[in-house]
C-alpha cells in the first residue's frame, strides 16, 4: 500500500516539482516506515517550498527530536518560534531539545515563557520546576511552584511540592500550609500527610506528627517511608518496642530500605539487643554502603565490643553526620604515622570534654615522631588546666579551641582520630597513669581546707550537663544516694552546678560536703580531686579527669554506655584501676547504688585490717 502511495506521489513530483504536500506526504510515509534519513530529506524539500509554514517545521524538529538530532531539533523550533513568537508549545518543546543538549538555564527560560504564554500549561510548570532543582534552584523553583499554584489553585501536586521545597528553605510554616492544602484538595494524597508528618516532627509537634503518619499509613499502607519515620518518632518518645515494629513493617515492605535498616539497628540497640543492632547496621551497608549514619553507628558498636581495627578507621564517618566537623584541606590531614620532623602538627579537640581528658595522652606519642611543634586546640573549658600541665613543655602548645583563625600548621588530625592514626587496639591503649597533673599551687589550698582525716574520703559526682543529649540516661538523683551518703565515710560533692531538685535534698544530707562556689574551673577541682581516696561517678568529665590524674576512679554506667567503656567489663583498659558498675537492662539505678554500698563496706572493712 505505501508503495503505491509513493509511486503516486513522487510521479505527482515529476509532473509539479513545486507541490511540497506532496514531499510532506512522502516524508511522512518515510517516518511511519522508519526511514528517518528519507523523512528527513522529504521534510527539508517541503519546506525549501514553503519556509514560511509552521507545521512543516514543526514535523521536522519533531523527527530530530526522535532521531536525538537535539542540535538540528533546536534549530528547528528556533525557526518555528520565528514564524509564530506566540506559541508557548513551542517554547517547551525547544526547551526540552535545550535540556538533551545540557543547555539547561536556556531551557528553563523557554519554560518560563511557555508557562506566561500559557499559564494552562501544566506540564511546562513541572517541567521547570524539575530543571531548577536539577540545578539546585531551590528559591527559584519554589517561586515557579507559587506562580504555578496561583493559575492551578486546586492542583494537589503542585502543593504538595511547594511545601517540600518551603521545607528544605526551612519555611516550615508555609511547607505546612502547603501540605493542609493539598490535603484539603485531595484527602487521600498519603504522601501529603507523610510529609506533614515530618514537617510537625520538625516543629517538635510529635503527637501531631504521630496522628499525620497514622493517616499516611491509613490512606496508603503499602507506602514504607510513613512506617520508618513514624518509628523514629516513637524512638524520640523512648517507645523502642512500637518502634521496632514499624520499622520491620518499613523492611517488609522495602527490604531493601537502607535506612529503615539502620533505624532498627538503632532502636534494637537503645531497647538493650546490641547483637541484632549490629546485624540490622550491617544490614543497612550492605544495601547503601556509604550510608553515614549506618557508618557511624556501626563503628561504635565495633568499638564497644572491642573491634578496634574496624571501629576506629570507620569512626571516622562522624564527619558526615556530626555538625562540628574541621573544615579543613583534607590534604593535610595526618592519617599515619611517620616521621613530622620540622612540621607543625594541630591537634583539634572535638566531641565531649570527656573526650579531651581522654585523648590527650596520645599527645606525647606525636612527640615521638619529632615534630617542631605540636599546637593544641581545646575548649576553653579545659584551657587552664591543660595549658598549667604542657606549660613547661616547648614541643606543645595549648590553645584555646574559641572560633579565632588557627596559627599556622603543616599538618592537622581530629583528637578522636588518634586512635586509628596510631591502630590503637584494646591491648595496646596508652594506659599508663597519670598522665595528667597539676601544681603543688592548685592542691594545697584544698589540702589546707580539708585537713587531714581518718575517714574514707570520697568525692561524689552524681550528674553532668543537663543540656547533654544522654544526660538522663547517665546522671542519677541525688536522692537515690541516700544509702550511700548514710554510711561512715567523708562525703565531699565534686559538683560545679546543682539542679533545682538538688538544692532541697541538700538539706537533707547536711553529711555531703559542697565546694561549688569555689570551683571555677576544672583546675579547681582538679586539686579538689586530688584530695580524695576515691572518687565515685557518673560518666562525666570529672571522673576522666579523676583517673587520668592516678586517682582510684568508681563509675557508675547506665546500661547503654558510651563504646568507650566495651560491654560488660568491670574494668576499664584506658584507666587501669578504674572499677565499672553497670546498670543492668531495664533496671532502676538502686540495683547499682547497692552494689557500690557493698563495695564500700568492704573497702572500709579492709581499711579497719590495715589500719
Amino acid at each position: 500500500m505505501n508503495n503505491e502511495a509513493i509511486a503516486k506521489l513522487l510521479k505527482l513530483i515529476a509532473h509539479d516539482p513545486q507541490r511540497w504536500d506532496a514531499y510532506q506526504k512522502l516524508a511522512s510515509i518515510m517516518l511511519q516506515n522508519e526511514e528517518f534519513h528519507a523523512a528527513e530529506q522529504y521534510f527539508l524539500q517541503a519546506i525549501s517550498l514553503q519556509p514560511t509554514l509552521l507545521e512543516l517545521r514543526l514535523q521536522l524538529a519533531n523527527l530530530h527530536m526522535r532521531t536525538q538530532q537535539f542540535k538540528a531539533a533546536h534549530e528547528s523550533y528556533k525557526q518555528a518560534i520565528a514564524l509564530d513568537p506566540k506559541q508557548a508549545q513551542l517554547y517547551f518543546l525547544d526547551a526540552r531539545a535545550l535540556r538533551n543538549l545540557g543547555r539547561t538555564q536556556e531551557a528553563i527560560l523557554r519554560l518560563r515563557t511557555a508557562t506566561k504564554l500559557a499559564p494552562q500549561l501544566i506540564q511546562a510548570f513541572t517541567e521547570c520546576v524539575d530543571l531548577m532543582l536539577q540545578t539546585q534552584q531551590q528559591s527559584q523553583a519554589a517561586n515557579m511552584l507559587r506562580q504555578a499554584i496561583i493559575a492551578h489553585p486546586e492542583h494537589a501536586q503542585f502543593q504538595y511540592r511547594l511545601g517540600v521545597l518551603c521545607q528544605q528553605l526551612q519555611a516550615t510554616d508555609e511547607a505546612l500550609q502547603c501540605m493542609q492544602r493539598a490535603i484539603d484538595i485531595q484527602p487521600t494524597f498519603a504522601e501529603a500527610y507523610h510529609q506533614r508528618a515530618l514537617i510537625l516532627q520538625q516543629q517538635g509537634n510529635t503527637q501531631a506528627a504521630l496522628a499525620s503518619f497514622d493517616e499516611a499509613i491509613a490512606h496508603q499502607p503499602n507506602l514504607p517511608a510513613p512506617y520508618n519515620n513514624r518509628g523514629v518518632v516513637l524512638c524520640q518518645l523512648g517507645q523502642y518496642p512500637a518502634a521496632i515494629a514499624d520499622f520491620r513493617q518499613a523492611l517488609q515492605l522495602n527490604p531493601g530500605y537502607a535506612s529503615a535498616h539502620c533505624n532498627l539497628g538503632l532502636a534494637l540497640f537503645e531497647n538493650g539487643d546490641a547483637e541484632e543492632s549490629y546485624t540490622c547496621l550491617e544490614s543497612a551497608l550492605q544495601h547503601a554502603p556509604h550510608h553515614a549514619q549506618a557508618q557511624y553507628y556501626l563503628s561504635m558498636l565495633k568499638l564497644a565490643r572491642g573491634e578496634y581495627d574496624d571501629g576506629w578507621p570507620m569512626y571516622a564517618s562522624r564527619f558526615q553526620i556530626l555538625p562540628e566537623k574541621p573544615s579543613l584541606p583534607a590534604e593535610a590531614l595526618w592519617r599515619e604515622t611517620g616521621s613530622l620532623v620540622g612540621k607543625t602538627i594541630l591537634i583539634l579537640a572535638e566531641m565531649s570534654l570527656s573526650d579531651t581528658l581522654q585523648y590527650c595522652r596520645y599527645l606525647p606519642l606525636i612527640k615521638t615522631f619529632k615534630p617542631n611543634q605540636i599546637i593544641v586546640a581545646v575548649p576553653e573549658a579545659l584551657f587552664d588546666l591543660l595549658h598549667a600541665f604542657w606549660a613547661q613543655d616547648a614541643a606543645i602548645l595549648v590553645i584555646c579551641k574559641d572560633g579565632r583563625p588557627l596559627p599556622h600548621f603543616d599538618v592537622y588530625c581530629p583528637m578522636l582520630s588518634l586512635p586509628a592514626v596510631f591502630k590503637t587496639r584494646p591491648d595496646t591503649i596508652p594506659a599508663s597513669l597519670p598522665y595528667l597533673a597539676i601544681d603543688a599551687r592548685y592542691s594545697a589550698p584544698w589540702q589546707q581546707l580539708l585537713g587531714p582525716t581518718r575517714r574514707l574520703r570520697i568525692g561524689l559526682n552524681w550528674c553532668g550537663d543537663a543540656d547533654n543529649k544522654y544526660d538522663k540516661r547517665r546522671s542519677i538523683p541525688l536522692y537515690l544516694m541516700a544509702p550511700l551518703l548514710q554510711m561512715e565515710v567523708e562525703w565531699h560533692s565534686l559538683q560545679k552546678e546543682f539542679r533545682r531538685e538538688d538544692h532541697i535534698m541538700l538539706k537533707r544530707f547536711p553529711m555531703l560536703e559542697c565546694h561549688h562556689p569555689a570551683l571555677t574551673n576544672f583546675t579547681d577541682t582538679a586539686g579538689l580531686i586530688m584530695q580524695m581516696d576515691l572518687v565515685i561517678s557518673v560518666d562525666t568529665a570529672v571522673a576522666h579527669l579523676a583517673a587520668a590524674l592516678g586517682k582510684r576512679v568508681w563509675l557508675l554506667l547506665p546500661h547503654q554506655a558510651h563504646f568507650r567503656w566495651l560491654q560488660t567489663r568491670e574494668d576499664s583498659p584506658w584507666y587501669p584501676g578504674m572499677r565499672l558498675f553497670r546498670q543492668a537492662l531495664n533496671q532502676p539505678w538502686e540495683q547499682v547504688i547497692d552494689e557500690v554500698h557493698q563495695a564500700i563496706t568492704d573497702c572500709l572493712a579492709q581499711r579497719a585490717i590495715e589500719h
